[in-house]
Formats: structure tokens, C-alpha cells, sequence
């Protein structure tokens, strides 16, 4: 098979970024180099390269077939027992790591692949954190990607049902990715998605559940100071405003890097 050859399969298989995909395919299963791909058009026949393409052709996402994905200055495991971390959830991270005190304790819910903990964690100085997620395994994967990245002696992993246990800890910030899609969006989205655990996107008919169960919860658990620091959906910016003053707390909204409402800042 030939570059050429795999970006057509891509192409007609409907991924609008059959290049590229094809180019980090190539790389991760032919031992190609970048440069190499961009002045010609090499040919591999490593069984792992073709069987790739074709599971990228199913629209099985890229990240789950190479295993590991780049977030914010880190590099991450993934497997389907996880949502794929994504760029725009580094805006809440890097708001966190120009926002902690050295030393702070934060908790991170719905962690997932750990990301947001982990990358926390390893920018900050002397933080330690508690990361809390339903799936244990997902809190397998973060586990392993606390190890690769060098932060498992500060960060205490929790296999918690948010919805039914609080974790009854004075912090001084709490970190969140929670499912917020609506039940109606949510049928609505990309054919890879399907590959992604449901329960991760999902928050009820209109996507709100865990904000507004969290929320109050957890508004008296943050130190002096301190905030609550959730992703949210591009049109969520009322709906978590309106949560945050029923709580009594500010709202201030975050763009992502596509201009979009992405994180909401509670204090």
C-alpha cells in the first residue's frame, strides 16, 4: 500500500483528514519519517499498516488505533475505556496551572484518561490532586499515564459514582470534564464518536445533570479563594450561569481556541 493509496481509502471512506491521518498511520505502523512521506510517496506492506488504514476507514478513531494521544505538554495512553483527550479541555488546564498556589490540592471529576489532573499536576509546583471517575477502566488508563508522566506519587485515583458518593475533602479547587452533551446532540454526532464510552458524553436531556448535582455539592468543599473549573458545551454558557447564581457563585466564561464558550470559571 502507498500513501497515495490510503489517503484515497481515507478520502472515500469520508474523513475529511485522510491526509493526515494517513501520514501519522504511516509513521506509527511504517517506521516512515515525515519528511520522507511529504517528498514522495512511500510504499509499505506491513500487515499493522494495512489493517490500520482499515480500521481508520470504519471511522475508528485515529487515537485509539496509534494508542496515545499529545495534550497540552504531555503525552497520553488512550483506549476505549476512555474519552479521547482533546485540545480545546486544555483552555480549563491551563487555567488551572496559571491559577493553583503552589501546594494547593484540587480534585479532578470525571478524570478519565487522567488528563486534566496529570497535566495540572506536572505544571504546577507541589500540587497533589484527587482524580475520580465511574469506569475503573478508565482509572486503569490514567493510572498508567500518572506513571508515564511522572506524577503518581501526588495524584489519588478514586473509583467514585459521582452521582451518588461525594468525595468529603476540603480542596481548594475542583476540576471537571463532566458528560454535558444532550441526549438529542448526542445521536447527532460523528460516526467516531460511536468508538468513545457513552456515559462520558451523555448528561442528561439537556446536558446539564452533573453541573447542577455537582455544583452545590461542591461549592462549600473549595478553599478561600478558590474555584470550580468546568468544560462545557458551546451553548451551555446560560445554563451553568444560571446554576452558578442559584448556588450564589460568579460565572465567568473561557473561549476555546475556535472562539466558542468552552470552560466556565465558579467561584
Amino acid at each position: 500500500m502507498t500513501y497515495k493509496e490510503a489517503v484515497r481509502i481515507l478520502s472515500e471512506a469520508g474523513i475529511g483528514s485522510a491526509s493526515y491521518d494517513a501520514r501519522e498511520l504511516f509513521v506509527h505502523f511504517g517506521g516512515f519519517n515525515r519528511s520522507e512521506i511529504f517528498l514522495s510517496d512511500p510504499e509499505c506492506d506491513n500487515p499493522a499498516l494495512i489493517e490500520a488504514v482499515e480500521r481508520r476507514a470504519a471511522r475508528e478513531p485515529l487515537q485509539y488505533i496509534i494508542g496515545e494521544v499529545e495534550f497540552y505538554r504531555e503525552s497520553y495512553l488512550v483506549t476505549p475505556d476512555c474519552l479521547i483527550p482533546r485540545a480545546d479541555t486544555e483552555i480549563l488546564v491551563d487555567y488551572a496551572v496559571h491559577n493553583l498556589p503552589e501546594g494547593a490540592v484540587f480534585l479532578d471529576l470525571c478524570t478519565g484518561s487522567g488528563c486534566i489532573a496529570i497535566s495540572t499536576l506536572k505544571n504546577t509546583k507541589n500540587t497533589r490532586a484527587i482524580a475520580a471517575d465511574i469506569d475503573g477502566g478508565a482509572l486503569a488508563v490514567a493510572t498508567e499515564n500518572a506513571i508515564r508522566n511522572g506524577v503518581a506519587d501526588r495524584l489519588h485515583l478514586r473509583r467514585v459514582d459521582l452521582m451518588e458518593e461525594v468525595i468529603d475533602e476540603p480542596v481548594f479547587a475542583v476540576l471537571s470534564n463532566p458528560p454535558y452533551v444532550s441526549e438529542s446532540a448526542y445521536a447527532q454526532l460523528e460516526q467516531e464518536i460511536s468508538h468513545e464510552p457513552p456515559h462520558a458524553f451523555v448528561g442528561g436531556a439537556d446536558g446539564g445533570d452533573f453541573y447542577r448535582h455537582l455544583t452545590p455539592i461542591y461549592k462549600d468543599k473549595i478553599a478561600e479563594g478558590g474555584f470550580i473549573a468546568y468544560e462545557i458545551g458551546f451553548d451551555q454558557a446560560e445554563l451553568i450561569r444560571i446554576i452558578a447564581e442559584e448556588c450564589g457563585m460568579s460565572c465567568e466564561i473561557l473561549k476555546d481556541y475556535g472562539g466558542r464558550d468552552r470552560v466556565a470559571i465558579l467561584r
